[in-house]
């Protein structure tokens, strides 16, 4: 059985839906079953339906969906505590000083994390990080230390970072806004590593070669 996010469209294959969306991070009301029929014909592209001809609701969601996203590791740590999560969404808003937004789940251990302890870690992935999206992704840091066989190191807030990515940034928590099921924390980086060379993630080719 499949089950579908609406909000990023992750493909969930179990008997029910996750609690929370390993990617976007929504919980388990956001899931729709996918309904597998052999017997439908597959339309090819001058076949399908046409835009116009969608439901205001239904073309909003095509049109999010549209969005370009990067897929990103984001860590926090509190009190001997590490925790990490994979996220599409973080951003730069300004560059003088370089702040960051970041969009996480409220019932995520990550967002526990950052919220006591006011700061975060964001490491890039590259296009070979498949494993660490999954690793990060799959389970919740409160049953699971995600951080064993992992390569990793302190960054210089004292937050736990992977070893095996593009790049790392570190950020002390400035602002943040309530979104409902989400926080969005406004960060100002204070530290920041270049490690190796590659193409960075995209949710997009994650989807297509996972």
């Amino acid at each position: 059985m499949k089950w579908r996010c609406l909000v990023c469209d992750y493909i969930h294959e179990g008997d029910e839906p996750p609690e929370v969306c390993p990617v976007c991070g929504v919980d388990a009301s956001n899931f729709v079953k996918v309904e597998e029929d052999s017997s439908v014909k597959k339309l090819s592209p001058k076949e399908a339906t046409p835009v116009e001809q969608l439901s205001p609701e239904e073309a909003m969601k095509k049109a999010v969906r549209s969005l370009s996203y990067g897929l990103f590791i984001i860590s926090a740590s509190y009190e001997g505590k590490d925790n990490a999560q994979t996220a599409n969404t973080c951003f730069q808003i300004t560059s003088e000083p370089v702040q960051l937004a970041i969009g996480i789940n409220k019932n995520n251990y990550t967002h526990e994390l950052i919220s006591k302890s006011g700061k975060f870690g964001v490491s890039i992935l590259d296009q070979n990080g498949h494993g660490l999206a999954r690793n990060f992704g799959y389970k919740s840091g409160r049953d699971k230390d995600k951080f064993e066989g992992i390569k990793a190191h302190r960054g210089q807030t004292g937050v736990l970072l992977p070893d095996e990515v593009l790049g790392t940034l570190e950020a002390e928590v400035v602002e943040q806004l309530d979104a409902g099921t989400h926080t969005l924390f406004l960060g100002k980086v204070i530290a920041g590593e270049y490690l190796s060379q590659g193409e960075p993630m995209t949710y997009a080719y994650f989807r297509s070669k996972k």
